[in-house]
């Protein structure tokens, strides 16, 4: 067997960003990985091939048309892209602080976003080897587990986000019964996106991107094709819906 039939794709998307980042630095000391990042702009890192993207339909299809030309199977699709807070929105305390800007755009973000991916990568997924695919999720998506109520945007949108990964996961059955998705809560990350809210997360729980970096892949290595959507956080536990 060549080099290049035991190669397998690893694809990030949303590459910018710190979990994203410990990834691909983790990823790519595997040798049977090509490792492919997708962002708007992320810095460059060796035996990492960077693509600059838009998140347009055409430019999210041409990416998937330059990856199906490397002529490897993709086995790990991990997006990573999203949104909690700006600079002129934050998380809603209570449903006087809706903004339907705000709450646009963190749905389309965080929900229709990674969808908008999954559809232009499909035929990556179809021709995959046993891919396994992520979507940084949250445990405030969980309807069951809502006990304090706010976030209206951010909680409607990981729902939603949960949903079409549902969706999803029964469609990909159809088409490559070895693919497995997966709506990954990793917990509080140390990143940008986190920043504004760590003052009440104990130290204990508030993990390094390198940390979450390895129980994610940990969760892709040991994820079993089934059929379902798996909604589990950085420990591998599941979530209730």
């Amino acid at each position: 067997m060549s080099d290049i039939e035991e190669t397998r794709l690893a694809v990030i998307v949303g590459g910018g960003g710190a979990i994203a980042q410990a990834l691909a630095a983790l990823w790519c000391k595997d040798p049977t990985l090509r490792v492919v990042v997708v962002s708007r702009a992320s810095p460059p890192m060796p035996n990492v091939q960077s693509l600059l993207t838009d998140y347009s339909e055409a430019s999210l299809l041409a990416i998937a048309s330059t990856l199906a030309d490397l002529q490897m199977p993709m086995s790990r699709l991990v997006i990573t892209n999203g949104v909690l807070s700006g600079d002129a929105f934050s998380p809603e305390r209570k449903i006087s602080d809706l903004n339907v800007t705000a709450f646009q755009h963190v749905l389309a973000v965080n929900a229709l976003l990674p969808l908008q991916v999954l559809s232009a990568f499909w035929s990556l997924i179809r021709h995959g080897a046993a891919p396994r695919v992520a979507v940084l999720s949250a445990r405030v998506g969980s309807v069951s587990d809502n006990r304090l109520g706010g976030w209206y945007s951010y909680r409607a949108s990981k729902a939603a986000l949960n949903m079409m990964l549902k969706n999803a996961a029964i469609e990909a059955q159809r088409i490559n019964r070895q693919a497995k998705f997966i709506a990954y809560h990793p917990g509080t990350v140390d990143s940008p996106l986190s920043q504004p809210f760590q003052r009440s997360v104990p130290k204990e729980k508030l993990f390094t991107p390198e940390f979450t970096a390895l129980q994610l892949t940990e969760v892709l290595n040991t994820a079993v094709a089934d059929g379902e959507l798996s909604y589990v956080d950085w420990a591998g536990e599941t979530i209730a819906w």
